[in-house]
């Protein structure tokens, strides 16, 4: 089968769940024998032509690859200031552009990771020459220019329009910014532009928001107009891939879909390392992996921490794995570990008793979690979480709804009896394991097919 991906791009320039998933996915197609194709929104040529363009890029362990010069905006997650920028007059891609693309590659199936600079006339031209359009759903972006579904007061969103949108994506930067950040000379150099530039402008809006400024009605339309922009685009699709059934739920909230599946995703780091473990009783050694925003309900699981402490349960302590390092300035259980390689990926979750992912946001899946579960370890998540679907399968009760009380109430159990953790723990290890990347993209090409 011949099939075109369209992903955010490949590392070391891009990272995250969803380019781990799509470049092992497409690694996985071609050692079965599929030819595969990628492409990415890609660099601007800032002082040359600003014409759009698809040219060909290195190739990728036998993946060939091809960039869009000169893309719509990307926001990753910085929200998009002008909507005008996406959706308004640009330059197309002209039909001999659109005929030698295809001619080059005559996909089968176009495999779409996200919306973030997608060239709307290909999608149509394809589909026009029977390509069929998959979109599998790593997070929210079309339904929500913001992504998370996270308004302005750190709130869920469930009613996004034109208005409610120009209020969260007020002060979000600029077009020039986010062409810069997305700049492959400045992707190199991403670690320190994050703890540069970036943290810069996220603490300068976080003080902005206070004195909120309501916006106009000119600038709602332009809201309202790009969600409808990406309506256009999402109808376009010929079946949805959703990763959990949260994400499922979102999207069928505001999208009628021809034909859909629910389907865990994986990545090539995930084997069956499933192992009987033993537990302390005088000491669980817990893990958060991942952002510490309020919407990943980080400072909801630190303040239930602290609380336990104070209630005399000192048998625990938490790693915390993401970007800062060292002791929690109020509770010296709780230790900062910084980042982690996927080469230590076994040591990490070797030396992990209980697993927390309190979500707030309808995060669509959660691969730390089925990483996790590939080890044996047991994971305490949110209703919130997509992949609660896999807690689900081996312990219904590790699945809360995301508050202070009720996550209290749940490690509260635990940490009087870590006993169920042990019986957890059995549960994941004799259970079904089937969430190798190589059958899952079995599973994928029979979505394709279908």
């Amino acid at each position: 089968m011949n099939i075109l991906h369209y992903a955010l791009g490949l590392p070391p320039y891009r990272s995250g769940g969803l380019t781990k998933y799509a470049s092992d996915l497409m690694l996985a197609q071609n050692t079965n024998g599929d030819t595969v194709s990628l492409l990415y929104p890609g660099d601007y040529t800032f002082w040359l032509s600003t014409k759009i363009r698809i040219e060909k890029d290195n190739n990728f362990n036998g993946v060939s690859v091809y960039e869009i010069v000169n893309p719509s905006p990307v926001p990753l997650l910085y929200g998009v200031r002008k909507p005008a920028d996406i959706y308004g007059q640009r330059q197309k891609l002209s039909k001999k552009a659109l005929e030698q693309f295809y001619n080059e590659i005559k996909p089968e199936v176009m495999h779409i990771h996200t919306l973030m600079g997608l060239i709307p006339e290909l999608v149509t031209y394809l589909k026009v020459k029977g390509v069929k359009i998959i979109f599998t759903s790593h997070d929210y972006y079309g339904l929500c220019p913001k992504v998370n579904f996270i308004n302005h007061n750190g709130e869920l969103c469930d009613s996004p329009s034109g208005k409610n949108c120009a209020l969260c994506n007020m002060d979000a930067p600029n077009s020039l910014f986010l062409r810069l950040r997305n700049s492959k000379y400045l992707l190199k150099h991403k670690a320190k532009l994050s703890s540069g530039v970036i943290k810069t402008a996220i603490t300068n809006n976080a003080d902005k928001l206070a004195k909120i400024v309501y916006p106009s009605q000119e600038l709602c339309a332009e809201y309202s107009a790009l969600l409808e922009h990406y309506q256009k685009l999402f109808a376009l699709v010929d079946c949805f891939h959703f990763n959990s059934s949260v994400s499922k739920q979102v999207y069928d909230r505001y999208l009628v879909t021809k034909q859909s599946v629910v389907l865990p995703i994986s990545h090539g780091g995930i084997k069956d390392a499933r192992k009987l473990k033993k537990f302390d009783k005088k000491h669980l050694h817990m893990a958060f992996i991942g952002g510490t925003s309020a919407y990943k309900g980080f400072p909801m699981l630190k303040e239930v921490l602290g609380k336990l402490n104070r209630n005399g349960f000192f048998n625990w302590s938490l790693q915390v794995w993401g970007s800062i390092t060292g002791l929690d300035k109020e509770c010296d259980k709780i230790i900062y570990r910084g980042t982690y390689l996927s080469d230590d990926l076994a040591s990490v979750f070797n030396s992990i008793d209980l697993l927390i992912v309190p979500s707030v946001w309808k995060e669509t899946f959660s691969l730390i979690t089925l990483e996790a579960l590939s080890f044996g370890v047991p994971a305490l998540v949110s209703n919130n979480l997509g992949a609660k679907d896999l807690v689900a399968q081996y312990n219904p009760d590790f699945v809360f709804y995301p508050s202070e009380e009720i996550l209290y109430s749940k490690l509260k159990a635990i940490l009087k009896n870590p006993m169920l953790l042990e019986d957890y723990n059995i549960k994941i290890c004799e259970g079904v394991f089937e969430y190798l990347i190589h059958d899952h993209a079995k599973q994928i090409r029979k979505l394709y097919i279908d």
